[in-house]
């Protein structure tokens, strides 16, 4: 799951999900500059995440999905105009045709929340995850060396599982110094 940053899809082992958050909010700036198809584009993204219940259940007759959202598609591509040819280079494209392009390019990844299970809507938990790791490293600049890089790491990981199972952090910090077992509900 990420923001569609090019070079994350040379990672070729994998399957790519796409933020929806960060589709939305590229939706809205195309919005409140006039855009008609990013209106249209951003009711039906908000449609299908309330019929995926917030992206908990795959959504059934994908292809009536797909079929609405290449309809926008051929709207976006007749609203925006062609790409403009500069003196030197490739032609330059509008930011709405940048998106038109992405949305074609990756559909499946920007549809996945909906029909993949196990998808979730965005990478908003995997950045707030990650947040605290670049805090530290501009706050202190650097690890001393790889292998304290390491042990924040597997500390940082240990107490967001803990938070995301509602758990308490310190007791079970404690209980991993005296090589207790840690118990995680199930459900």
């Amino acid at each position: 799951m990420h923001d569609c940053w090019e070079s994350y899809f040379g990672f070729k082992q994998c399957q790519h999900a796409l933020c929806g958050a960060h589709l939305l909010r590229e939706l809205t700036n195309l919005t409140e500059n006039g855009s008609k198809w990013a209106v249209k584009m951003k009711e039906f993204i908000l449609d299908l995440y309330q019929n995926s219940q917030k992206a908990t259940l795959v959504v059934a007759d994908k292809q009536t999905w797909e079929r609405e959202f290449n309809h926008i598609c051929q709207l976006a591509d007749q609203e925006e105009p062609p790409p403009k040819q500069g003196k030197r280079g490739k032609p330059k494209n509008s930011k709405g045709r940048n998106l038109l392009n992405r949305l074609l390019e990756h559909q499946e990844g920007w549809l996945a929340f909906a029909f993949v299970e196990g998808v979730p809507f965005s990478n908003n938990q995997a950045e707030r995850d990650i947040r605290c790791l670049k805090t530290k490293q501009k706050v202190a600049t650097n690890f001393q060396t790889f292998k304290g890089a390491q042990h924040y790491a597997r500390i940082q990981s240990f107490t967001s599982t803990l938070r995301k199972h509602s758990m308490n952090v310190f007791q079970n910090l404690i209980n991993a110094f005296d090589r207790k077992p840690i118990a995680f509900q199930a459900g």
